[in-house]
């Protein structure tokens, strides 16, 4: 049985056998650049944060030994987009409800996952050579782009409708000619210092919308018909009260299906049917009324508001209510106006 390596292990095994250490930083468009060789594998890595809350990773390792890694998670609470030019990885992923317990990332396929605070183990094999891209995109980062569920993928919905969205693992698809040919501009930009950095910017944004674009595909884009009786309207109509009235501590939707009487299904879809948006985006919006009346009346402070209404995360909140309302938060209650 091979033995299983901590993340500690793996750097102090780095550091012994450490050859042809090479870093530099601010240069080609990226914020470091290094290449090095230890008894493990080789490297090549190359970083940039464009903004806060993207970033672009190019990583080239060869292994010499079979390698298993334990990997935490913990504090990276990102939604994350790999691409795989060589080489597949094998996963381990014990636990995680909706996630295979052991899964294969392979060369010439593209996946997308949301896997934070949790522990991976990590298979790599002599002879491997692990080539990918991976952009890791923040949650407020994705938001800003959202203005409605419409064209948003159904596994990306629940990132604008929770503060806490499930844990996934996605393979989306085989890398296609559009996706070849963005990631073959990402790794031979034609430009210099600054428009490189530009450059890259708009590659990453464009591969991720062709993969946004396959995950809409791959999901089939069409919405159930929903055939909707007098008596079903009139549960919708429950759920919704059930809603506005326990607004901060909210049912699930398997939950609020059963307190109406009414399947989880045709309330999921009845309900955009009947008001024009989710069960949990009426309750997004329901909720940022009542945020904006305690701030813009009653003057509340923001983290009095922001534990009224229910929700978890400070910086999730000002985010939604700027989206909403073109103002934070704080420039509500001071009785500012958006620009």
């Amino acid at each position: 049985m091979t033995n299983i390596l901590t993340e500690e292990q793996i750097n102090q095994i780095e550091q012994e056998t450490l050859e042809n250490l090479d870093i530099s930083y601010n240069n080609q468009g990226f914020d470091k650049i290094q290449r090095f060789h230890n008894s493990l594998y080789d490297t090549f890595y190359q970083v940039v944060e464009f903004r806060p809350g993207l970033s672009l990773e190019i990583s080239d390792d060869r292994y010499y030994q079979q390698v298993s890694c334990k990997i935490d998670h913990y504090g990276l609470d990102a939604l994350t987009a790999k691409f795989y030019l060589s080489g597949n990885h094998h996963v381990i992923c014990p636990g995680i409800a909706g996630v295979e317990e052991n899964y294969q990332e392979t060369v010439g396929n593209n996946y997308l996952f949301y896997l934070p605070d949790i522990e991976e183990t990590e298979q790599y094999f002599a002879g491997d050579r692990i080539y990918l891209i991976k952009i890791c995109i923040d949650i407020d980062f994705l938001k800003s782009f959202i203005d409605g569920l419409e064209h948003l993928p159904k596994q990306l919905q629940p990132f604008l409708e929770s503060d806490s969205p499930p844990l996934f693992h996605r393979p989306v698809g085989k890398i296609g000619l559009p996706m070849q040919t963005a990631l073959q501009q990402i790794l031979k930009v034609p430009y210099q210092g600054m428009i490189q950095k530009m450059y890259l910017e708009g590659k990453v944004l464009e591969l991720l919308a062709l993969q946004f674009a396959q995950l809409i595909e791959a999901e089939g884009d069409k919405q159930p018909l929903i055939n909707l009786k007098a008596g079903d309207v009139e549960r919708i109509y429950h759920a919704r009260d059930i809603l506005t009235k326990n607004y901060d501590h909210p049912p699930s939707l398997i939950d609020l299906a059963k307190k109406v009487g009414i399947n989880d299904n045709k309330l999921k879809y009845g309900f955009r049917e009947v008001f024009g948006t989710t069960v949990f985006g009426y309750l997004r919006d329901y909720r940022l009324e009542i945020a904006r009346k305690l701030l813009q009346e009653q003057k509340q402070n923001v983290r009095t508001v922001v534990n009224t209404v229910g929700y978890a995360n400070q910086s999730h909140f000002a985010a939604a209510f700027k989206r909403k309302f073109g103002i934070t938060p704080q420039d509500c209650r001071l009785g500012r106006k958006a620009v």
